[in-house]
């Protein structure tokens, strides 16, 4: 069954549309006809009985003008029904019928935000396949992307406030019934069943439980009303927390999916801030490519690395044979899983642009026997209280005594409050660091700066033409389904940009590659001596700057940090 490329007679309103241009979207419907998203359309859509009322309009059609439209602006649905109207292209595409905007919102909600994470890579398949494209090298990034919520009405987590709670609770209950010793928490239900227990002993001291003012009230009464309020207050905390899930610490509620998260530039007043509804996302290019995408609430770019790998490899059945990322990937979670995949290290360390600039010294390393050796060459005792870290990291303390005459003590300790201590403790992890060193040796290599080189023109480049070209730097949607729908959209309309130039002939998968030859490169040789006598400028006071505020001139005394 053909879904995109039925054909269609047309009125003279299409006769304006040029051959090449009626050709290159025919070799679209073809790529969409061949991938087969229709099944997956006509699996949502379904086969409903015609009930009276105008006759719903072809579904394909409507989706790959959808599809389209995202590559030709900015995809408002306004905009995109202005266009069916008026521009022969998306004409000749819905087959000159006019759906309204709202039509087209609920195509949107109803078929393809149900079906949007089978879509994505059924069409991309059917791309990379059809033109051959090397996907062996890939390379990540993300971004924030400003939700469509009130940024005024936001919820923070209870936290501290659900621990104070607690201790009241206790307080409170434990004069009147006895508690399991440790008992630190309580839920409602349990703050719910004393409640009627200490009901039942007022009733029993025959006590009336009066409220208001000018009530002359016994101590258990007084309780019990404090009970009350705190009994509120425990499921107002439960229901935020239950919104929040475990692994966030605020929801808006204008958009209960969307998290805060600091911005570089924001809707309301184009200054960044800590505290904006916003969502995480993450993409994975090769050659000039979103092959897969990722709509997260993580604030940290390292959390989501792990699950955007998980996606690619449940859409393409593989994983990249090298990935490139900058710094904020760096993390001993991400190293193992590539490592456990099979997947080559070109994430840089957190360290790097200071390593590479001759900024930054290594404080230890690790010898063949696993032992940490500092700056001045002296190996380091394992401390007893060595461990798994309390925040959950695998890593061990390791401690160096007599320190006084070591030469780099002022390098070394310079970030210690105490830096006249006399032994250094250092916190490591030996797989981390191994992992570290083995991504800085591949970072280093031809491939390595092949690697750099292309990150840069390539996942960049993808968000500089979204947010500028596409103008998608804040989500319209609310919800995390509906605003992945979106970014698929505009992923795929950035693709099919990408796909129209294979069409004429000018697109390109041939980036830039090392020559034979090209000698690794040699990071900055870092000067012990200048890095040390920075520090004790730095000491002496740093340099002086003047900062205006309202009319008055004001000392700031600057100093820079390694």
């Amino acid at each position: 069954m053909a879904y995109f490329t039925t054909q269609q007679d047309y009125f003279s309103l299409c006769s304006d549309i040029s051959s090449e241009q009626k050709q290159k979207l025919n070799d679209f419907l073809f790529i969409l006809e061949e991938s087969g998203v229709g099944r997956i359309i006509e699996d949502a859509v379904g086969r409903r009985q015609e009930t009276g009322g105008r006759p719903s309009y072809n579904p394909y059609r409507l989706f790959a003008t959808l599809l389209y439209a995202f590559s030709r602006h900015t995809g408002s649905l306004r905009q995109i029904e202005e266009s069916m109207r008026f521009d022969t292209r998306f004409m000749y595409l819905m087959d000159q019928k006019v759906p309204s905007y709202s039509t087209i919102s609920r195509f949107c909600n109803n078929v393809v935000v149900a079906r949007w994470r089978e879509i994505f890579p059924c069409i991309m398949k059917e791309i990379v396949g059809k033109y051959c494209v090397d996907i062996s090298d890939a390379f990540v990034d993300g971004t924030k992307l400003e939700a469509n919520a009130n940024k005024y009405k936001f919820v923070w987590r209870p936290g501290k406030r659900h621990d104070k709670l607690n201790e009241g609770l206790r307080t409170v209950i434990s004069v009147y019934f006895p508690l399991p010793e440790g008992k630190r928490a309580f839920i409602s239900k349990e703050v719910g069943g004393y409640l009627s227990m200490l009901k039942q002993k007022i009733a029993d001291a025959r006590l009336v439980i009066a409220s208001g003012s000018g009530h002359r009230q016994e101590q258990i009464v007084r309780d019990f009303h404090s009970l009350e309020k705190m009994l509120l207050k425990t499921l107002k905390y439960e229901e935020i927390e239950s919104i929040c899930g475990p692994g966030r610490n605020s929801y808006y509620k204008t958009d209960r999916d969307a998290t805060a998260m600091c911005l570089k530039e924001d809707y309301y007043s184009g200054l960044g801030s800590n505290m904006h509804a916003a969502y995480s996302l993450q993409i994975l290019v090769s050659k000039g490519l979103v092959l897969d995408f990722l709509v997260s609430q993580e604030r940290a770019d390292s959390r989501a690395f792990i699950p955007l790998l998980d996606n690619y490899h449940a859409d393409y059945g593989s994983y990249p044979k090298r990935v490139c990322a900058d710094s904020g990937y760096s993390s001993l979670e991400n190293y193992r899983y590539m490592s456990a995949a099979g997947m080559e290290n070109y994430v840089k360390p957190q360290t790097w642009q200071r390593m590479v600039g001759g900024e930054y010294v290594e404080l230890y390393h690790f010898d063949e026997e696993r032992n940490l050796v500092c700056l001045n060459g002296r190996k380091a005792v394992v401390c007893e209280n060595s461990g798994t870290h309390h925040r959950g990291r695998e890593t061990h303390f390791y401690r160096i005594e007599k320190c006084w005459r070591c030469k780099f003590k002022p390098y070394c300790m310079r970030m210690l409050k105490n830096g006249n201590r006399q032994e250094r403790v250092f916190e490591a992890s030996y797989d981390l660091w191994v992992f570290k060193s083995e991504a800085t040796t591949n970072l280093l290599s031809p491939k390595g700066i092949e690697m750099r080189i292309n990150r840069s023109s390539q996942v960049e480049g993808v968000f500089g033409v979204m947010k500028q070209d596409m103008n998608y730097d804040r989500g319209r949607r609310k919800g995390l389904d509906n605003v992945s729908m979106e970014c698929m959209l505009v992923c795929l309309g950035y693709n099919i940009r990408k796909l129209f130039t294979f069409i004429e002939g000018k697109g390109k998968t041939d980036y830039w590659t090392a020559p034979d030859g090209l000698e690794p490169e040699i990071p900055k040789e870092p000067n012990m001596e200048r890095l040390i006598k920075k520090l004790s400028k730095k000491k002496n006071g740093g340099k002086t700057k003047y900062k205006y505020r309202k009319g008055t001139v004001t000392k700031v005394c600057v100093t820079n940090f390694l």
